[in-house]
């Protein structure tokens, strides 16, 4: 198939599959290409496997027309920043990857997580909008076909890729503000914005986007406590008082970069426990399912994890942000053990999480929302901002 046949191909599912159903965003998907912003080498997809244009074309337009991420620069992002946690929700295990796709400072966000992301702006002509995040470009051109390239304004922390993204949109005739800068600042010398959109994910939605976005204007971007998986959120921003978004669909994002220094790795550090455990309840399933993953990076707070690979087969070694307190999960013969450690017992606290999360109906993701309020304090809700919630 030629890269016009997988263009149109893409889109067509998309219509088909109920992801594109707005006439204007249809339009802006079928006018912009997403061949024409992907580096033709050097991107991997997501399973780790490198591209290359010319050596192979088939693959590259097959993984620029799936829908999934492409990593577009893979390298450390430097001890000067950190990464806010999270690699990709849902991304399989890399066969022999070339390179690491889980070390990817830049991507071209999956089709479908554009095509939500943009409808739940709720874009029309007239607004002003700043993009968090031009990557590639391409959302930046999806968003200067929809509101002209004055409308738009777009930063990008790392200058080589502003630079390839101002080149690429030139190529397909648009124009719009690409700025090398810091997207945790937003872009002071265009505010006000109607709309601000990362394609990076937070933690917390950064003080600079809620004052300079308009009164009664949108926030719309990742949001996640997990590394690398997620929800997307909109939220509302009144002229005074308490921000407040609900949350929509899982996604998988990278970070948007934020001052300070870097998280230690998430390791086993072959400490010794204060307790042992024994139990026949599959203790990995929980936090490999998103449902209850997201629901215990709510309730529980400051813990990260990772799988972990022993002779007894798969496991799990699960840390605070210090590294202070710690869990190390692996099969034992028909059981698993569960060893713990530190001033916190985490398992603990997991487990009176996930009873709490059954007595409460097993909520999905979509049933939580976010609450900043004027202090800057963030917390998470379940069903309405006035009932249950949990502070981030």
């Amino acid at each position: 198939m030629t890269a016009r046949e997988r263009h149109s191909a893409l889109i067509e599912a998309m219509i088909a599959d109920g992801t594109l159903t707005d006439a204007a965003l249809i339009d802006a998907f079928r006018s912009v290409p997403r061949h024409a912003f992907i580096p033709e080498s050097g991107a991997l997809t997501a399973q780790g496997a490198a591209l290359n244009a010319t050596g192979n074309p088939e693959r590259w337009l097959a993984a620029v027309y799936t829908d999934n991420a492409v990593a577009t620069r893979v390298e450390d992002p430097g001890p000067a920043r950190r990464a806010d946690p999270a690699p990709r929700q849902g991304m399989p295990a890399p066969r022999a990857p070339e390179r690491d796709p889980d070390a990817a400072t830049s991507c071209s966000s999956a089709p479908t997580v554009l095509a939500r992301l943009l409808d739940l702006a709720d874009l029309a002509p007239g607004q002003e909008v700043l993009e968090v995040g031009a990557g590639t470009g391409w959302n930046t051109a999806l968003l200067a076909h929809l509101l002209g390239d004055d409308a738009v304004t777009s930063v990008e922390i790392d200058p080589r890729l502003a630079e390839a993204a101002r080149r690429a949109l030139r190529n397909w005739r648009h124009t719009p503000a690409v700025h090398a800068a810091d997207g945790y600042e937003g872009y002071p010398p265009g505010a006000p914005y109607d709309r601000i959109l990362s394609t990076c994910g937070v933690r917390r939605v950064p003080p600079a986007w809620l004052e300079q976005v308009r009164p009664n204007g949108l926030v719309v971007c990742p949001w996640g406590l997990l590394e690398g998986a997620g929800v997307l959120t909109r939220v509302e921003v009144p002229p005074t008082g308490t921000a407040v978004g609900r949350f929509h669909a899982g996604v998988g994002f990278l970070p948007l970069r934020v001052p300070g220094p870097p998280y230690p790795p998430v390791r086993d550090s072959g400490q010794q426990p204060d307790e042992y455990r024994l139990t026949q309840t599959d203790p990995v399933a929980p936090l490999m399912s998103f449902p209850s993953a997201f629901a215990l990076s709510v309730m529980v707070g400051d813990w990260r994890v990772r799988r972990r690979w022993i002779g007894t087969g798969s496991g799990m070694w699960v840390c605070d942000h210090a590294g202070t307190s710690w869990v190390r999960v692996y099969p034992y013969g028909t059981s698993w053990m569960i060893e713990q450690g530190g001033p916190r017992s985490i398992w603990d606290e997991f487990e009176e999480a996930l009873e709490e999360w059954s007595r409460l109906g097993e909520p999905e993701p979509g049933r939580f929302g976010l609450v900043v309020e004027p202090d800057g304090s963030h917390r998470v809700w379940l069903d309405e901002p006035e009932r249950r919630s949990w502070p981030v």
